[in-house]
């Protein structure tokens, strides 16, 4: 249970970074904002990359409430339960990217 500095915690850091900024960025201004599209995107690859690491049902659902958001299919309190949903499918990966740089 110790941090060690290796290329994958480096790069796990870096996505939870990246979680934290577009968690803030999606409280903060509209829906139709691309930040969160190009976070997807680092997921996704971080996802494929490292297989094993994060389930897929988590990661799938979050581009798809991704996308729901982005381009705006939905209104009103629906879009507030996907926001909820999105925000949900953060807070796991910033816990998976914790559990698995301490080595839980």
């Amino acid at each position: 249970m110790y941090f060690q500095i290796t290329l994958f915690n480096v790069i796990t850091l870096f996505l939870m970074a990246a979680t934290f900024f577009v968690t803030a960025k999606r409280l903060t201004q509209t829906a139709d904002s691309n930040w969160p599209l190009a976070y997807y995107g680092l997921l996704l690859t971080y996802w494929r990359g490292y297989m094993y690491t994060l389930d897929n049902y988590w990661v799938i659902g979050g581009v798809l409430c991704g996308l729901l958001l982005r381009f705006e299919f939905l209104g009103g309190a629906i879009e507030k339960i996907i926001r909820g949903l999105e925000l949900l499918v953060f807070g796991y990966v910033v816990w998976s990217c914790v559990r698995l740089i301490l080595q839980w």
